[in-house]
């Protein structure tokens, strides 16, 4: 075992964690936290004083560094400092962030429109700020546990990586654990949360086989009976219906297009906003359209991306053609 690797689970364990037969290790999606004895149970566990909240960390000589002026023991800082250092931001986060903005920054200004007009993300907006900061904010923003109000590092849970179909880490007014999973013969992972494939890119920098789809935004005149359905293409955290309706107007949050899980959902949901509407003159074929839309404008995505030619782009592409796969398995 790694001296530093041992250093860190000792001092973890002293200030209150848990690291219960677990090591780090390069794995099939980089380096990942796996069992030590794969007959017996892992588990992660750091507790509340050990979290940081997101606004209570700065770069000092482009380090991650806590606050001066922020309560936290100094037992706290050391551990803090350490663990960015060692196996955080200065142990190749730092560096796999930039790679990626630098990716992006890279973009074609055609490809930069597309992606603020369909994704929502506008990256000139993004990385506006000093390097360093925008570095710094894109890091802390792909590693933070949002918990009610507040967004927090985690050490040690944070280097657990992201499956989809795992389950949820476990939230407490104690502090945070890896799901209590029976005993698994391969690397421990957990689910962060429910996002779409390309959500989970420009917020993590990776892609993820998400089994959700959520539509771009569109505005649709049905013009045989005066109605305009526009979408804004936000996604949906929950199952409720986010929608406004005037005269002649309806407006919803988000859409969902396609749920590998739940393949209903996408013409389930658009029934009950038809039925909430309560015109049944709406077009049924109106949801293919839809698809029509998403998938075309994903098209366009492709053909932009594939002209810039760098890693970043083309995983871009390749979430391009995965959202559309799921999209057309509804379609």
């Amino acid at each position: 075992m790694d001296a530093n690797w041992d250093f860190l689970l000792s001092e973890f364990r002293r200030l209150g964690g848990i690291a219960d037969n677990v090591f780090q290790k390069e794995g099939e999606n980089g380096r990942g936290i796996f069992p030590i004895d794969t007959n017996m149970k892992a588990r992660v566990f750091t507790p509340s004083k050990l979290m940081v909240k997101k606004d209570d960390i700065y770069l000092e000589e482009n380090k991650l560094r806590i606050k001066k002026d922020k309560e936290y023991h100094h037992e706290i800082r050391n551990f803090f400092n350490f663990y960015q250092d060692n196996f955080s931001w200065g142990s190749g986060g730092k560096e796999n962030t930039e790679l990626f903005e630098k990716g992006l920054s890279l973009f074609s200004s055609n490809l930069k429109e597309l992606i603020k007009k369909y994704a929502l993300v506008d990256l000139e907006e993004r990385h506006k700020d000093k390097w360093n900061n925008v570095i710094k904010e894109r890091f802390l923003n792909s590693r933070v546990f949002k918990i009610k109000n507040s967004t927090f590092v985690v050490p040690m849970v944070e280097l657990v990586n992201h499956k989809v179909k795992s389950l949820p880490f476990i939230v407490s007014e104690k502090g945070i654990s890896t799901p209590n999973y029976p005993v698994i013969n391969g690397e421990l992972r957990h689910s962060y949360n429910n996002m779409s494939p390309l959500s989970r890119f420009f917020y993590q920098g990776f892609f993820s086989e998400e089994s959700i789809v959520f539509s771009i935004p569109f505005s649709i005149d049905i013009k045989n009976i005066g109605i305009n359905i526009q979408c804004k293409g936000n996604l949906l955290e929950d199952d409720s219906m986010k929608m406004e309706k005037s005269d002649n107007k309806i407006i919803l949050e988000g859409l969902p297009i396609a749920d590998v899980n739940h393949p209903r959902l996408p013409y389930d949901y658009f029934d009950e906003i038809l039925r909430k509407i309560g015109n049944k003159n709406i077009p049924q074929e109106l949801l293919l359209k839809i698809f029509q839309i998403n998938i075309s404008i994903r098209k366009k995505i492709i053909n932009e991306s594939d002209l810039i030619k760098n890693d970043v782009s083309k995983i871009l592409t390749k979430i391009m053609y995965h959202e559309i796969d799921l999209i057309n398995y509804h379609n």
